[in-house]
């Protein structure tokens, strides 16, 4: 089998990186619709203070509200432990959007040094504009998806509508992409070894 594209169709590379990003994806977007807080993140404490268990007739009611006071803080502090747990991303998250960046890399580079095999014969002017829109903002996608996320991470809140966007423009992408690939039937030309 041939590593660089030619005139015969893709090569072993651009099938590799085609298949591996379309994987990174699938794997990225499961664990990002799916994830939750991680609660074991989050170390549980008892927030009855020592001595509440004598609280009533056995201590004043200086006692009484230093004890209720303790407790109200102990509490606070775990709820903002709990909430700052939500906000972080999973590790495998974060990891997944890394090698999806260095993946899209990847792709950009190869396709700069091997040439793209001919247009399908069964695509015509429109078909090869379409199919060229929708790779190109496909490849796009790739490094916005990533890179909102990240800049959310690190970031704040206030970023999460950049991040949606980019979900947005993503599956209108892949939706155009399939829409072609299908419609032409093309799908054999990525898989034949």
């Amino acid at each position: 089998m041939r590593l660089r594209n030619d005139e015969h169709g893709y090569g072993a590379v651009t099938r590799a990186l085609h298949w591996v990003t379309v994987l990174l994806l699938a794997a990225q977007f499961v664990v990002g619709y799916t994830m939750e807080a991680d609660d074991d993140r989050v170390v549980r404490v008892d927030c009855d203070p020592p001595g509440e268990d004598r609280s009533g007739g056995d201590t004043s009611d200086a006692e009484e509200d230093l004890l209720d006071r303790l407790e109200e803080e102990c509490e606070e502090r775990q709820e903002r432990l709990e909430e700052a747990a939500e906000d972080r991303p999973s590790p495998a998250h974060v990891t997944l959007g890394l090698l999806l960046l260095v993946v899209a890399l990847a792709r950009v580079i190869w396709r700069r040094l091997t040439p793209l095999p001919p247009w399908d014969p069964r695509l015509g002017p429109a078909g090869r504009r379409l199919l060229h829109a929708s790779e190109v903002s496909l490849l796009t996608m790739l490094f916005a998806l990533p890179l909102t996320g990240l800049l959310l991470v690190i970031g704040s809140d206030d970023l999460v509508p950049l991040h949606v966007a980019a979900h947005v423009g993503f599956f209108a992408a892949l939706a155009g992409h399939l829409a072609v690939v299908l419609g032409y039937r093309l799908l054999p030309r990525m898989l034949r070894l």
